[in-house]
């Protein structure tokens, strides 16, 4: 692929950089890392604004086909994530607009379309996913919630958990067993419901120190509409496998870990250790600048999977590979980051904590992604059987 940029995207990427620079001015300190969104409500609150400014801009709807208002391509996309992750903006629904939309234009029917994707697109409905279940994870093809169809609607049963946002979402979509009888990967349905519907609880789970960002959420004869599918009934899997290519590019945190390489970098500059800086030392000067070798590859992967998209050509390997290399680079740079800051890179809650005790919270989150939108055993595997062919272990 040409990894330059025309004039016209040049532009457009500037109008994006521009818009969340003054959103930035804007937002709480207390906004530090991913889980703060759904933690905190003056978070949340800040969440929806930056939505609502974003949809006045047309920019919830990118890469959209003309006919639901769409405007721009994938790049356009890649560059708006970028300048987000960047300045660390949210207002973005990593489910409604980053999973699920582009999902429900290649899977979806015209009807389903007409009457999810505008609001999406205005930013007025907030998604949550519904997949593992406490004894499917990894391998989401076992699970055991159930939706047993009668007449027009399904009724729900089960247990879903490790949901993120589901105690702030208007609207759910997952996959649930709607035919016990027939062979693994064929006997689950994709289906949309209202977090709202009688039956559906929500039950936030905490962590040690106090927050709750992710939730277990409980269906006890939840009827949902029939015609709330996505695909074929009983043909899920293929929609999960879909979906989990949009899941998985990762430009956004590659770009915050960029800002957070420049901070880094300023704070090496400015702290002194022993009388020097501690941009003298050269064993950090070498693992800061291997650092910014590796972010600037996963930077050229994230536009390599975007061009692919943009083609129809990206398979399940390639969304795959950038999310193994995006999220183990996420460790690296949380470890690396707090060694460096040394003891007070431990501390969040002081005025002795370094960077607004950015990397403290970092430390602890980056390991999520190497789990979350399936374990990277589980993507190494996606890529040695449907990308070079090797065979299943028996």
């Amino acid at each position: 692929m040409d990894f330059s940029l025309t004039e016209e995207q040049k532009a457009r990427r500037r109008e994006f950089y521009d818009t969340c620079k003054e959103l930035d001015k804007k937002k709480p300190p207390s906004l530090v890392g991913f889980e703060a969104i759904y933690e905190l409500d003056e978070c949340w609150e800040y969440n929806l604004s930056c939505a609502r400014e974003f949809a006045k801009r047309g920019w919830l709807a990118l890469a959209w086909p003309p006919e639901y208002d769409g405007r721009g391509d994938m790049m356009d996309k890649v560059l708006f994530a970028e300048a987000r992750g960047y300045y660390g903006i949210p207002g973005v629904d990593i489910f409604g607009v980053q999973m699920l939309a582009p999902t429900l234009l290649q899977a979806a029917s015209e009807e389903i379309n007409r009457e999810f994707l505008p609001p999406i697109a205005r930013g007025e409905v907030m998604w949550c996913e519904l997949w593992s279940e406490p004894n499917a994870g990894s391998d989401l093809a076992t699970l055991s919630a159930t939706a047993v169809r009668k007449g027009d609607e399904y009724i729900i049963n089960g247990q879903k958990t490790w949901n993120t946002g589901a105690h702030r979402a208007d609207w759910g979509f997952g996959v649930f067993k709607t035919d016990p009888s027939a062979r693994k990967h064929h006997n689950m349905t994709f289906i949309l419901l209202d977090m709202k519907t009688a039956g559906i609880t929500v039950r936030p789970i905490p962590y040690l120190d106090g927050s709750a960002p992710y939730c277990e959420v409980y269906f006890d004869d939840a009827h949902v509409p029939a015609r709330n599918i996505v695909g074929q009934e009983h043909e899920g899997w293929a929609v999960v496998n879909l979906l989990a290519g949009f899941e998985r590019s990762g430009i956004n945190e590659i770009m915050s870990m960029l800002r957070g390489l420049e901070q880094l970098v300023a704070y090496c500059n400015q702290t002194k250790r022993h009388g020097q800086p501690l941009a003298r030392n050269p064993l950090i000067r070498n693992r800061l600048a291997e650092l910014a070798c590796e972010l600037e590859a996963a930077r050229a992967l994230a536009y390599r999977v975007a061009d692919l998209q943009n083609r129809n050509e990206m398979s399940l390997m390639d969304a795959s590979a950038g999310k193994i290399f995006f999220s183990e680079l996420g460790e690296r740079f949380a470890f690396l980051a707090t060694d460096i800051l040394g003891p007070y890179g431990q501390v969040r809650t002081s005025r002795w904590a370094p960077l607004n005790g950015v990397w403290e919270k970092m430390f602890h989150e980056h390991f999520i992604t190497t789990i979350s939108m399936g374990t990277n055993e589980i993507q190494r595997n996606i890529i040695a059987w449907y990308g070079l062919g090797l065979p299943r272990m028996r």
